[in-house]
């Protein structure tokens, strides 16, 4: 009996031994001087989210619904054909980021290589062949390399010949160069023991890893704001994801010297939270995010200035001195966004700030409508226009001055009664909020910096009983690749486009 029990805790242990050192291996395939590295522990991953049995992956209903529903989505197309892929579900994965040949790599340890390169072959129409010793197949931007029981996706920094794709490839399976393993910092972040993804990027790798994301590169440019982070003299982000059935929560942190430009901007910049402007806000906003700021400093900001700039060469509404308006806020400037049920392309809005001076600035922008003929109808303490098939209203509620720019009439209720939300924004220098609905459970996400290093971030649903990890997983799934807040090509001409086709379309409702 005692020699069974040995022999069984052996065969464990041998496995356990086995997994890690195949982890371990992967990692040493991660150059020294990547730029960032991300790692997931595919079974615990797997395990949370009810997606594996003994040691197949398995697709929930309720994810292949979602995933049925937004097919062309390239996270549902990789999570279709996940369980033909031969994945070795024992074993971590991980992607880097490298700003030589490739941008970003994806290696991870199979179980069936046959099925990998079968499964590939249909999905990216292509034919592997041997190039450089290596079984590989090289389509557009993406080289896929089948290596023995090693699986390598690397997408190219620019189109090149592929022996010298192949090369690189090789070099990276070879496991002969330095590697991440050496670095005590990226490792310490890679190796948590209680978190199922881990992330390790390099301060001055976040503008080239971001810059390759197209929504990144979007909101960048109608929030300019994103570059304190990405253009800073940050030392490195990290981030942890703790996955479980009932929340899902990331701790991140920004590791920045004291007396960095980072830090010593944002503690000049940034005011008081107070959740209460959620007050304004309506709870049905698909995205919602705030920023405390100190008016007269916030303008100052080089990116604030170049805004300013840009707003005062527009046509009639460039006369409004923002300037002015931006200085009275101290507090939170909030900002709901939705997409407009009716008109594809379009969104609903409210902006909500708290302000030194918040009925000086509804005089201010009532007589500039008043200037330009635009009078606007009073009624219980508002200030309404209507746009187009929009209702713009301007008031102010216990300090908190609001536009609301809405193609219904608002019957919900406000984002401050969303206790989570309200609790996490009440002492946030910066956060943002983001809900899905799925089926008939409401996913949400709020992200936080309580100060300029340490950041929460948690996910969780509207059903206490429902699958956290999977949730979010099915909230993933649902996110169009085509949605945008405007597909024009050039984003000044689409900025002053759209406020000036907003005055333009201003009328009153007398």
């Amino acid at each position: 009996m005692v020699m069974r029990w040995l022999k069984k805790l052996s065969v464990a242990l041998t496995l356990l031994v086995l997994t890690g050192c195949a982890s371990d291996n992967l990692e040493k395939m991660i150059p020294a001087d990547a730029t960032g590295v991300v790692s997931f522990d595919v079974p615990r991953i797997l395990e949370v989210a009810g997606m594996k049995e003994d040691d197949n992956i398995v697709l929930p209903q309720s994810l292949q619904q979602a995933i049925d529903n937004n097919d062309t989505s390239p996270f549902c197309i990789m999570l279709c054909d996940l369980p033909q892929m031969g994945i070795n579900t024992r074993d971590k994965a991980y992607i880097f980021f490298t700003d030589k040949t490739f941008a970003r790599v994806l290696v991870a340890s199979l179980d069936d290589s046959e099925k990998a390169r079968k499964t590939l072959t249909m999905r990216v129409g292509g034919d592997f062949q041997t190039v450089e010793g290596l079984n590989c197949m090289y389509v557009k931007d993406n080289l896929y390399v089948v290596n023995d029981d090693v699986l390598l996706i690397g997408t190219v920094n620019k189109p090149m010949d592929v022996n010298k794709v192949a090369k690189a490839a090789k070099l990276i399976l070879s496991k002969n160069a330095a590697s991440i393993a050496d670095n005590n910092k990226a490792t310490e972040a890679l190796h948590q023991k209680t978190t199922e993804i881990n992330v390790w990027i390099q301060g001055k790798g976040l503008k080239g890893i971001f810059g390759k994301s197209e929504v990144y590169r979007e909101l960048s440019q109608k929030m300019p704001l994103m570059s304190i982070f990405t253009e800073s003299d940050i030392d490195a982000v990290t981030c942890n994801v703790d996955l479980d059935e009932k929340k899902v929560k990331m701790i991140t942190k920004i590791i920045a010297d004291d007396d960095s430009e980072y830090v010593g901007l944002l503690h000049s910049t940034l005011g008081e939270p107070d959740s209460n402007v959620l007050s304004a806000i309506p709870n049905s906003m698909d995205y919602i995010f705030m920023m405390s700021v100190k008016g007269e400093k916030f303008v100052k900001l080089q990116q604030i200035q170049q805004l300013l700039e840009m707003f005062g060469k527009l046509p009639y509404i460039g006369r409004i001195d923002l300037a002015n308006i931006l200085s009275t806020v101290d507090g939170p400037i909030c900002i709901g966004l939705a997409r407009d049920p009716h008109l594809e392309g379009e969104w609903n809005m409210v902006v909500a700030i708290r302000s030194t001076d918040p009925d000086g600035v509804v005089d201010q922008i009532s007589s500039f409508a008043n200037s330009m003929g635009q009078a606007p109808e009073i009624y219980d303490g508002e200030y309404i226009y209507q746009y187009e098939n929009k209702m713009i209203r301007i008031g102010v509620n216990s300090g908190i001055l609001y536009l609301k720019m809405l193609d219904y009439e608002q019957t919900e209720g406000y984002a401050y009664e969303i206790e989570p939300l309200r609790n996490s924004f009440e002492d946030a220098l910066i956060g943002a909020f983001a809900q899905n609905h799925n089926d008939s459970v409401n996913g949400y996400f709020d992200f936080t910096l309580k100060n300029v290093f340490d950041g929460e971030g948690y996910f969780y649903t509207s059903d206490p009983d429902a699958n956290a990890a999977l949730e979010l997983v099915r909230s993933l799934c649902a996110i169009k690749v085509s949605d945008s807040f405007g597909n024009e090509d050039d984003d000044d001409d689409a900025f002053s486009s759209f406020m000036s086709n907003t005055f333009d379309n201003l009328q009153s409702t007398e």
